[in-house]
Formats: structure tokens, C-alpha cells, sequence
């Protein structure tokens, strides 16, 4: 009998309210994450570097900014207009919006991690250390 593993759900869905640091703009809307797929994360990584002109940045809260909107940019399926009409966050004037929506995400993927891995924190670094359990406890290395 062949096995069916289950895995977490793959989606978050969440509403985001955050004031803006530069603006004092209130910024409230539902936003809809799904986790990457290996398609996503090339594209994401493209992205990247594209906002990074292709080359090497030294100011590492830029590459870190730079990173956060590539990502949502690929796994935010379902976001309020304002955020969608920003060039999904990129032509924000707050940052802080940016790494508010993007640390509620991060959340998410650390629960995710954590429900794969079993919770050590160690092996969710290395997604092929511990075995993804099926409901019925059998497990697949």
C-alpha cells in the first residue's frame, strides 16, 4: 500500500494593520502567503539581483530590503490594493510596512519548519535530517 505524506498547509492567510514610520500613513489590508516553490525561489532570486543592479551591494539593509520585496513579490497571492498599486510594496515610502508584512510571513515558515522538523531548531536548517511524517505516523528519509 503506497503512503500518503501530509504536509502543513502551504498558505497563510492574515491582515496586516501597520503605521507608517515616514508617512504616519495607517496601512491595513488581508494579504494571502503561499510558500515558494522551487519556480518561485528563481524567480525570487532573479528579482534579487535585479534590485540589486547586478552586483554587489556592501549596505546590508539594503540587500535585506532588496530580498523581502523579491519574496513577497512571488508568495503574497492575494494582498490589498494599495499594497499591489505600490509595485507590491517597492514604491512604499515606509519601510517598516515592507518589514512588517515580510516578518509576518517569516513567521509563518518558521511554524511550518518547526511542525516538518519536529521543532529542533537545528534540524530545520537541513529540510533532509528528519523524516516528513504521514498521519499515521509511518515516516520517508
Amino acid at each position: 500500500m503506497e503512503k500518503v505524506y501530509i504536509l502543513p498547509k502551504m498558505d497563510f492567510s492574515f491582515n496586516f494593520q501597520g503605521q507608517g514610520s515616514e508617512t504616519g500613513i495607517n496601512w491595513v489590508g488581508d494579504f494571502k502567503y503561499v510558500r515558494p516553490t522551487l519556480g518561485d525561489r528563481s524567480r525570487i532570486a532573479a528579482l534579487r539581483t535585479r534590485l540589486c543592479g547586478d552586483q554587489s551591494i556592501d549596505d546590508a539593509e539594503v540587500v535585506d530590503f532588496n530580498h523581502a520585496i523579491a519574496y513577497l513579490r512571488y508568495t503574497l497571492k492575494e494582498s490589498p490594493s494599495w499594497w499591489s498599486d505600490a509595485s507590491f510594496g517597492l514604491e512604499l515610502y515606509d519601510g517598516n510596512i515592507v518589514v512588517g508584512v515580510y516578518n509576518k510571513v517569516m513567521e509563518f515558515e518558521a511554524e511550518w519548519k518547526a511542525k516538518i522538523h519536529g521543532g529542533k531548531e537545528g534540524d530545520v536548517l537541513d529540510a533532509d535530517k528528519d523524516p516528513v511524517r504521514d498521519a499515521e505516523g509511518a515516516t520517508r528519509k
